[in-house]
C-alpha cells in the first residue's frame, strides 16, 4: 500500500446512508485524504467506478436480500480488506429488532396489504455471511474515529480499538452518571470511542457501538444494578435488542464458555 495509491470503495447495503454521510461530513479532510488514494467506488459522490478491485472496501448497512448477500460475497472476493461501518453493518442495527419479535410473517401481514413480494428473513451483520478484517461500528460512526483508522492504515500500521467501556469516556467528561441516577444507560458494557455524545446531553447509553469483547462481569453488574433499579428481565432484554447488542452479548457469552471448557 506504501508504494502506490490504494483504491478505496465506500460502498453501502440496506441502512439510512448516515455512515456515509458522516464521512463526506469531514469536508475538506475527505477532499485531503482522497488526494492519497484512488477514490474507486464511491456511489454517495461518483456517477461511476473507477475501480474493480480494491485495497480497502468500507461498506454500510446490512445484507437482507439474497441479491445483496450475493453481492457482499462478491465485494468481499474483490476487496483485500473489508471493513463493515456503523452498526447496521456490525450489528444488524435497528433493523434487527424485528428478529425478536416473535411471528414475524405476522407482524409483515399487519403492517402490509399485500405481502407475497416482501422479503422478511432474520437480519444479520456482514461478518455472518464473509470474513472482515475490521469493524468500526457506532450509529452513525464517528467520522474522527474513521479519519483515524484509515490513516494508520494507508501507512501501514494495524489499527486498533482500545476495549474501554463508554463509562470511561463520560468519566472523561466529568459527566453525571445516568446509570447510578436510575436511569437504563448501557455505557458499562458498551465499546468507547463515540465520545459519550448521549450521556453528556444526558440521554442513556443505548448500545449502538455493541459490546466489549470481555462483557461478561460488566455484564452481570449492569443486569443488577438496573434491576436493583426496577426494571425487569424483558425490560432489560427490550433494551439490549434495540440495535442488535443482545444477539452480540448470546455470541460473546457462547464463546466465553466454550473457551473455558476447552481450558479445563
Amino acid at each position: 500500500m506504501l508504494n502506490k495509491k490504494p483504491a478505496i470503495a465506500v460502498l453501502g447495503m440496506t441502512c439510512c446512508e448516515g455512515c456515509r454521510v458522516a464521512i463526506t461530513d469531514l469536508g475538506e479532510r475527505f477532499l485531503a485524504l482522497a488526494g492519497h488514494v484512488i477514490v474507486g467506488d464511491f456511489p454517495f459522490i461518483q456517477e461511476h467506478a473507477a475501480k474493480k478491485i480494491f485495497d480497502i472496501t468500507f461498506i454500510e448497512g446490512t445484507p437482507i436480500l439474497p441479491e445483496q448477500i450475493e453481492e457482499i460475497k462478491d465485494i468481499r472476493k474483490r476487496s483485500k480488506i473489508l471493513i463493515p461501518i456503523g452498526t447496521c453493518a456490525t450489528l444488524g442495527g435497528i433493523q434487527e429488532i424485528k428478529n425478536y419479535r416473535g411471528d414475524k410473517a405476522e407482524c409483515l401481514r399487519y403492517v402490509y396489504k399485500n405481502v407475497d413480494q416482501i422479503a422478511n428473513p432474520d437480519i444479520k451483520p456482514i461478518s455472518a455471511y464473509v470474513p472482515v478484517d475490521y469493524e468500526l461500528t457506532g450509529c452513525p460512526i464517528n467520522k474522527e474515529e474513521l479519519l483515524k483508522f484509515t490513516k494508520k492504515l494507508l501507512v501501514g500500521d494495524t489499527p486498533k480499538i482500545p476495549q474501554r467501556p463508554v463509562c470511561y469516556e463520560c468519566q472523561l467528561k466529568e459527566n453525571e452518571c445516568l446509570l447510578q441516577g436510575g436511569l437504563p444507560c448501557l455505557g458499562p458494557i458498551i465499546l468507547a470511542g463515540c465520545g459519550a455524545p448521549c450521556p453528556s446531553v444526558k440521554y442513556p447509553c443505548d448500545g449502538c457501538r455493541g459490546p466489549l469483547q470481555k462483557v461478561g462481569q460488566n455484564f452481570d453488574n449492569l443486569k443488577k444494578i438496573l434491576q436493583g433499579h426496577g426494571y425487569n428481565q424483558r425490560e432489560i432484554e427490550m433494551i439490549l435488542e434495540r440495535f442488535g447488542t443482545k444477539d452480540q452479548i448470546n455470541n460473546k457469552f457462547k464463546t466465553q464458555n466454550a473457551n473455558v471448557k476447552t481450558t479445563t
